[in-house]
């Protein structure tokens, strides 16, 4: 028996598996290459010539017959084995809607070989002997259902971006210790007709599936610009952060995107912050750097938001020209818990303070909280404790006027 996922070694001319043989795994060719023939020496038929990279004995995996025809190795060659199991949980680890189009397509093809070999005429039964069927192919009930509220959601999302009936909504990031707003996040909102709110838990994972977490982003960022220059000199000195996608930052459109928006309202560049997490910055390091170069000599301020959930070290940081660390609120928890927590923060607050960056300690629930954090080095915070997002209007009601 041989196990999914290992590898075995071929020498040439040694045969894989032959014509009539029982098998239920198929082969992924990793070096070398294999030949797919039937019948025997002289008499031989090849049909295929295979290499790295390339798939053989496949129809193992969804027919239980008897293998078609014999393949050999040519030269050493070294496969991979993928058995029916193993593609099964590659299945279920995929998005559901390509789980959904995946399974679809494996359960017609069966239906299909099924009656080619029976010789049927009319149409065949949906179902085909259980035999015959991939483990758990069948699509269940469960799946459909999923897959049809996430495409409903996906549609509703995509107008609710093209009619604008999204809302911004904007936490304070403030200077220790005393609490005072000098800039705000943008976190997008989905409000509902009836009052309610769809969680951006729901909605923003689905757009990172998609194309639209592109949209979503140009609607951000074209939104808070438009939202702090219709406030006039209100938020004279302050700057609007904006979370930019991995996605979003990938793209070769990506600088042009954010400069042609802050254009068009006409908001200085130096009132722009976007937000990064470590791990968009580190898909590309080279390229982020040239980037990331690019937005801050156009003004726009740098953060590497989360700090602490993905590379969690400052030595990459040498690379980059960012402005601003954002510590991510385990941070906060762990200075809750003791003296330990502490140190961490103390100790990752002076190594950012000779890079050159601005430390902003993010869930904060208290203001004693933040007063703390500032002795720890966090010169500035964001959190409940200095107010929740909101609207922009509350948010400038509740603030007294400089």
């Amino acid at each position: 028996m041989v196990d999914a996922g290992q590898q075995r070694t071929y020498e040439d001319g040694e045969l894989v598996f032959a014509e009539r043989d029982a098998g239920d795994v198929a082969y992924l060719i990793d070096e070398g290459a294999v030949e797919v023939f039937t019948g025997h020496d002289d008499q031989r038929t090849v049909f295929a010539t295979l290499g790295p990279g390339e798939i053989v004995g496949e129809m193992a995996l969804i027919d239980t017959r008897p293998r078609s025809a014999s393949v050999r190795a040519i030269g050493t060659t070294k496969l991979t084995v993928i058995s029916r199991e193993g593609l099964n949980d590659r299945l279920e680890s995929v998005d559901p809607m390509v789980q959904l189009v995946l399974h679809s397509m494996l359960d017609r093809f069966r239906v299909a070989m099924h009656r080619v070999r029976s010789g049927e005429e009319e149409p065949a039964p949906r179902r085909v002997p259980e035999a015959e069927a991939l483990p758990n192919s069948p699509v269940n009930e469960a799946l459909r259902h999923g897959v049809l509220q996430q495409s409903r959601m996906e549609a509703r999302l995509r107008g609710a971006i093209a009619e604008d009936m999204l809302e911004l909504h904007y936490q304070p990031i403030v200077k220790l210790p005393l609490g005072k707003p000098v800039g705000y996040e943008a976190l997008a909102r989905w409000p509902q007709p009836d009052g309610g709110m769809i969680s951006p838990g729901e909605f923003i994972p689905l757009a990172e599936q998609t194309s639209l977490i592109l949209e979503l982003d140009a609607w951000v960022i074209r939104r808070a610009c438009i939202d702090f220059m219709a406030q006039g000199n209100r938020l004279r000195g302050q700057y609007v952060s904006i979370n930019l996608s991995g996605r979003q930052f990938a793209q070769s459109t990506a600088f042009e995107l954010v400069a042609s928006t802050l254009d068009a309202p006409g908001l200085p560049p130096e009132r722009l912050q976007i937000e990064l997490t470590e791990g968009v910055v580190m898909t590309n390091p080279a390229y982020a750097a040239e980037l990331l170069a690019a937005f801050q000599k156009l003004g726009i301020s740098i953060a590497i938001d989360d700090f602490g959930t993905g590379y969690s070290s400052l030595a990459y940081l040498h690379n980059f020209s960012a402005d601003v660390l954002k510590l991510d609120l385990s941070f906060a928890r762990e200075v809750r818990k003791g003296p330990s927590g502490a140190r961490i923060v103390r100790g990752i607050s002076a190594m950012a303070d000779e890079l050159g960056l601005r430390v902003v300690a993010e869930g904060i629930e208290a203001e004693a909280e933040g007063r703390q954090l500032y002795k720890l080095g966090c010169g500035w915070g964001q959190g409940f404790g200095f107010g929740r997002p909101r609207p922009l209007a509350q948010v400038l009601a509740d603030t007294p006027r400089a």
